[in-house]
């Protein structure tokens, strides 16, 4: 579980230079459900957050949460790693 913490606080890093700005309600999030719950509510959201947006513009999908997810499946229930890989799967035709 350290490695996935690890990797949940380097891809809010990554998002953090990306954008110049601090990843509030992401960060609030985790804080308030803890790391596995928020990134399975997030990746399972009908909408496409802007973190994964930004991370893929700059050729960064193995920064996105949906990459921890999918390399962290043990962690996660079938269909939230199913989203996940998804999303990495269709990174460039989602807008």
């Amino acid at each position: 579980m350290p490695e996935f913490i690890a990797e949940v606080n380097d891809a809010i890093e990554m998002y953090e230079e990306a954008i110049g700005g601090f990843a509030a309600r992401t960060r609030e999030m985790i804080e308030n459900h803890g790391p596995v719950e928020a990134l399975a509510r997030l990746v399972q959201s009908p909408d496409l957050q802007t973190g994964f947006r930004v991370l893929r513009d700059k050729n960064q999908l193995a920064s996105t949460f949906e990459a921890v997810i999918t390399r962290h499946a043990d962690l996660f229930q079938g269909q939230v790693v199913e989203a996940a890989q998804w999303r990495l799967d269709t990174a460039n035709e989602l807008l």
